[in-house]
């Protein structure tokens, strides 16, 4: 059996690559995970085997390429046939390493790239021996090959008429693990739900409501069971947050980052944003233009998963 080294960094890169080992039948008591500690991946790994090392944020260049020596010898000690990733710049050292032991290496471009590979897929594509593979209908380029988005395993359906009353008195809020505070979404959200009581992940965003500071971080299990019990659920538009939504039977509301507020990187989150909200698999909405009328929408519907991915 192959030995498989698994690399993504925390978030919604880790939660793609879970469904995609899942649906590519590797075997995960052969596999080895490098990922960052956070209370999510300690939770949602806590039964494998897992190496830890240092978070690598958008845009750490210089971190990136200092940990290449690290990623080097957990090659040498590991010894894998196959190593897999989902991105993002956290991979590109272990990506280098793979290449220079000419290691079989499969390269996922995230599902939130709609038009071109993300800046690690572009890195992949130029400097390693990886296949490479997209999510997206819409790019044009031979050298990647079109593979199911793992968005395409869920459809919605509606709880209640359009027209029915949905109470929303409890609601979890999920900003995601980036680098950038999100002080809109934080300010929306209690503006539009003041009295709903609202469990908070807020991440990196330092915010308090009546003189108490909101939870940064919660383990995986103790978020998904808040999303499951909650009447409506507010996420920034990150793949990790909304899959999470998803797989607990909820249409998110999600508010993507912008680069101009200084909440992300580049708008990447608007376009997954569209796409979603075209399948109807979220409603999107800018923070500052959030109103109740996309909360309840969002309460009327149900999530489940299509019979052809499983149950």
């Amino acid at each position: 059996m192959t030995r498989t080294l698994l690399v993504a960094s925390a978030g919604g890169h880790l939660d793609e690559l879970m469904i995609h080992t899942d649906r590519l039948g590797i075997d995960r008591s052969r596999a080895v995970w490098v990922t960052s500690r956070t209370p999510q991946t300690e939770s949602l790994l806590r039964d494998q085997e897992v190496i830890w090392v240092p978070r690598v944020g958008s845009g750490e260049m210089a971190k990136a390429a200092l940990a290449l020596p690290a990623a080097t010898r957990i090659h040498r000690r590991v010894k894998p046939e196959l190593v897999v990733s989902t991105g993002a710049l956290f991979s590109t050292p272990h990506l280098l390493a793979a290449a220079l032991h000419r290691c079989e290496t499969w390269f996922i471009d995230s599902a939130t790239r709609i038009a071109g590979p993300s800046s690690t897929g572009k890195f992949a594509q130029r400097f390693t021996r990886a296949k490479l593979y997209t999510q997206s209908e819409h790019w044009d380029d031979p050298r990647w090959t079109p593979v199911p988005s793992v968005f395409d395993a869920f459809e919605t359906y509606p709880l209640q008429p359009a027209d029915g009353a949905a109470r929303v008195d409890r609601a979890t809020v999920s900003l995601g693990s980036e680098l950038w505070p999100f002080t809109r979404a934080i300010e929306a959200v209690n503006r539009v739900l003041p009295a709903a009581e609202t469990t908070w992940q807020v991440g990196v965003t330092d915010f308090s409501l009546a003189g108490r500071p909101l939870a940064q971080w919660l383990p995986a299990d103790e978020l998904r069971a808040a999303i499951a019990a909650s009447d409506t659920v507010v996420m920034h538009a990150g793949v990790g947050s909304i899959l999470v939504a998803l797989q607990e039977g909820k249409v998110p509301v999600i508010l993507p980052r912008r680069k101009h507020h200084g909440e992300m990187v580049d708008d990447h989150q608007t376009e997954i944003a569209g796409i979603l909200a075209d399948r109807g698999l979220v409603i999107s909405v800018d923070p500052d233009e959030l109103t109740e009328e996309h909360i309840v929408r969002a309460a009327r519907l149900g999530v489940r998963r299509r019979a052809a991915f499983g149950g």
